[in-house]
């Protein structure tokens, strides 16, 4: 790389553009634990330190683009980890204890999903600095060549990302970019051996700069943007800041590309993407007619629900009642299926999907049926975690109800599932909801377990969402 300073170029840009706080880089260091040992506080960090530091890592990048987290994607708990996963359980109406269940990781993972996919966040290798970004390609739509790296920036002018590399001393540069200059604004400021980071407003513009140390050269960035669009763009930056590497591996798939003579644009290459993700298992549902399908209100957390693989739109919820509508045109029902009040002690069968590993498989749970006076249905069943959604049928083969969605989380003993009691929603609740026309009642007899899940096969489906 050619000798050169980088002062001139950040000097610039902050004179043209400059910044605004920054929580993204306050999470470098180690936040400070809480004045008092919380029980809460214990265990939702207790679970959240069990799992990989690949999960750890992308909890917290999803909560960045849910809107709920500012900090750096360290994979560590802290207090803003901690309060940012209690305030989307908050928004998703759960019980905010700051212990993701399986059904918010998949809710928080397809808010994210579809939050990146609108702007086209990308991770970009730019051959002109070496360095690792990521660049919402939506709205910073434009490139060229800048004076030690790249330039992407927006149609308007309004926003810009510049990428920037060279020679230079880093406490020297941290030293004059915080200098007062009139009409500018420091309003966050951190140094430390290998990198700082320097955020400023000026001319109501906002703008954060970070440069790291890479052995005798620097590699940064500066991101500008108008104060008047900062809710569009705060949550950008964060982002940006996450998915900034000064120095990513050398030979592997990421190295930049070589740009092509006489092309004028500087040479970027687009990180392979990682191994898809199967979706995540939501609940089950049961198809009420052709194209459509019943299930919990607990879908509503899904910004991507999938039926039969195939995408599925929420047509309606009602949240009194506890269920939700689907447009699902991969489901072929028919029919819903017959309908029937059950006796109190009635046998009874949950039919439901669950996925112990990558697949997702078809289970069956015998129960016995609850009506007590005054109360609503329940049913009392060894039932497993997303059972919520999971339709209940007697021995003849009519459905009496739906798992209802609740709170609670099963829990083994001895490495047995024990029965407990799980309320649900009634068939005739379901017909209200859906408008359902029932098939004809099957004229049979006691039908064993077997039987029961092989007649209720064609009305059952798997309700996950994509991430």
């Amino acid at each position: 790389m050619a000798r050169m300073t980088l002062l001139p170029t950040i000097l610039l840009a902050l004179a043209a553009v400059p910044a605004g706080p920054g929580p993204a880089w306050a999470q470098t260091a180690a936040p400070p634990a809480p004045a008092a040992v919380d029980p809460v506080f214990t265990a939702a960090q207790k679970a959240f330190d069990v799992l990989p530091e690949a999960d750890r890592k992308g909890i917290q990048e999803s909560l960045i683009w849910t809107g709920d987290f500012s900090g750096a994607g360290t994979g560590g708990f802290g207090p803003l980890t901690y309060k940012a996963i209690m305030a989307f359980q908050a928004r998703q109406k759960g019980k905010p204890d700051g212990i993701l269940k399986p059904v918010e990781r998949a809710a928080l993972d397809a808010q994210a999903s579809l939050a990146r996919m609108n702007v086209k966040f990308t991770r970009l290798l730019d051959a002109r600095t070496g360095a690792q970004i990521g660049v919402p390609q939506k709205v910073l739509d434009k490139i060229r060549p800048g004076a030690t790296g790249t330039v992407y920036y927006s149609a308007d002018n309004a926003a810009m990302l510049e990428t920037m590399g060279g020679k230079d001393d880093l406490a020297k540069l941290y030293g004059a970019m915080i200098t007062e200059v009139p009409g500018r604004k420091v309003t966050y400021k951190v140094l430390r051996p290998d990198w700082f980071v320097v955020a400023s407003e000026m001319a109501g513009r906002r703008s954060y700069v970070r440069v790291n140390l890479l052995k005798d050269s620097l590699r940064g960035y500066t991101f500008t943007y108008p104060l008047a669009r900062a809710a569009e763009f705060d949550r950008l930056s964060i982002a940006i800041a996450n998915s900034f590497d000064q120095a990513p591996a050398a030979g592997s798939p990421g190295t930049p590309a070589v740009a092509g003579p006489g092309t004028g644009q500087p040479a970027l290459q687009v990180l392979p993407p990682g191994p898809a993700r199967p979706p995540a298992l939501l609940l089950t549902g049961v198809a009420v007619a052709p194209g459509k399908v019943v299930t919990t209100a607990a879908i509503e957390s899904c910004a991507a629900p999938l039926v039969a693989r195939q995408p599925a739109t929420i047509a309606k919820v009602d949240k009194a009642a506890g269920l939700a509508l689907l447009d699902a045109p991969a489901s072929r029902a028919s029919a819903s299926p017959a309908a029937q009040v059950p006796a109190d002690g009635a046998d009874l069968v949950v039919v439901g999907f669950t996925a112990p590993g990558a697949d997702v498989q078809l289970s069956a749970a015998p129960g016995e049926a609850r009506v007590p006076a005054g109360g609503g249905l329940r049913i009392f069943a060894p039932l497993q975690r997303g059972a919520p959604g999971s339709p209940v049928f007697d021995r003849s083969g009519a459905l009496v109800g739906l798992v209802a969605s609740v709170q609670q989380e099963p829990r083994q003993v001895a490495g047995i599932m024990p029965a407990s009691s799980w309320p649900l929603v009634p068939a005739a609740g379901l017909a209200t909801f859906a408008g359902m026309t029932a098939a004809a009642k099957p004229a049979t007899g006691p039908m064993t377990t077997g039987a029961v899940v092989a007649a209720a096969r064609p009305w059952v489906v798997a309700v996950e969402c994509a991430r």
